[in-house]
């Protein structure tokens, strides 16, 4: 093989490495930060059913951003219909 091609080959290898690595990442930063949010959820149950975006931040320490997207794209927590950053256990 040409060294042209051995290097395209590394380069190709080192990208995916890279790609799945990311993935990883992404994974599993978002399953600690559900689970976060999901323990806050069951030991908060009270007189109230839904938490706010910012209440659960401030009990999780996680951004209020993150949590907005992580409750959004959790298949356990579910939005209040009637307020866009309030957020329950299904």
């Amino acid at each position: 093989m040409s060294e042209i091609t051995i290097a395209i080959i590394v380069a190709v290898v080192v990208a995916v490495i890279l790609g799945i690595k990311g993935w990883a990442y992404r994974a599993l930063t978002f399953k600690m930060d559900e689970s976060a949010i999901l323990n806050f959820l069951k030991e908060s149950t009270g007189q109230f059913k839904f938490r706010s975006t910012e209440a659960i931040s401030a009990e999780t320490d996680i951004s209020t951003n993150r949590v907005a997207m992580v409750c959004s794209r959790s298949k356990s927590i579910q939005r209040n219909s009637k307020e866009q950053e309030s957020w329950c256990l299904k």
